[in-house]
């Protein structure tokens, strides 16, 4: 295991202790044991080295374990940009992204977006998204945004659902953004990783305040995917490479798989990071598979 002391939860304590890590209030590392939002918020508020720790049947993607792989894994520290809007109104902070949005669905907004002083465009849509590394894998990818490695010193700005066509801007990590001159029929919003809010007032600044730091898994060393994967995961990888994300009944119907199969090959697919999953945007009871 990568650590030797850490804060955390009596909830998680007598598993930690088990694997012969120990607990201790005010440890260097804090552990947090729970979804992402609640990585996330740790990740927002503390100064200290953040380790996730998913319960079990919980998919965090910011989790560096679950219980079962807790003693086993090997870990790196990541840092991650802190954002801060602000504007007269007030000021959040956000480790994925800030979002400025109209507080009802479906309405347009109009808005300018200046960097570092100068005009980067003007446009009209359903908001726009401004985006750490880490958070160009959440709702700004689902907006059209690229994937962006997590030692990138950049920041992306991704207009969302855009009626100009405005296509995603990559800038560096300490420009200081202003969203400028922001109108629609509702009132507008700007929300730090869907949950901290303040009215919109032009202008509003967004720029990285601080960092803060992540305990992630360590890369292993590359080897041939191919060679380590069943028949069936070679069949459901060929797939989703054609077809694109699918749901676990698509694989199924299109593969001629059996369900129970299926399952077993994305499971192998997930253990060499080949395949991730995400919310069906059209029922978000579902999950999406895609390379």
């Amino acid at each position: 295991m990568c650590v030797a002391e850490v804060e955390a939860g009596e909830e998680v304590r007598e598993l930690l202790e088990k694997v012969g890590i120990s607990v201790k209030k005010g440890a260097t590392v804090k552990v947090v044991y729970g979804r992402d939002r609640d990585i996330l918020k740790a990740l927002r508020e503390e100064d200290r080295p953040v380790l996730g720790v998913a319960p079990p049947g919980v998919d965090a993607k910011l989790a560096a374990a679950d219980v079962k792989t807790l003693p086993t894994i090997q870990c790196v520290k990541v840092r991650v940009p802190r954002l801060t809007a602000e504007n007269a109104l007030g000021r959040i902070h956000a480790v994925n992204e800030i979002a400025l949005l109209a507080s009802a669905p479906g309405v347009f907004v109009k808005y300018a977006i200046y960097v570092d002083g100068d005009h980067l465009y003007s446009d009209m849509g359903d908001g726009v998204l401004i985006a750490t590394p880490l958070g160009s894998t959440a709702y700004a990818m689902s907006a059209g945004g690229p994937k962006i490695r997590l030692d990138a010193e950049v920041l992306e700005v991704v207009p969302v659902n855009s009626a100009l066509r405005r296509l995603p801007h990559v800038v560096p990590l300490h420009s200081a953004i202003e969203i400028i001159d922001a109108k629609s029929v509702e009132e507008l919003v700007a929300i730090g990783d869907g949950v901290e809010r303040v009215r919109y007032k032009s202008p509003t600044r967004v720029y990285v305040d601080s960092f803060a730091t992540l305990v992630m898994p360590a890369r292993k060393a590359a080897k041939p995917i191919e060679k380590s994967l069943p028949p069936s995961a070679l069949l459901v990888k060929r797939l989703l490479e054609e077809r694109g994300a699918l749901t676990v009944e698509e694989i199924v119907r299109l593969s001629g798989l059996k369900p129970r199969t299926a399952r077993h090959a994305l499971a192998k697919l997930r253990e060499n990071g080949v395949v991730q999953t995400t919310v069906d945007p059209t029922d978000p009871r579902r999950r999406l598979y895609r390379l």
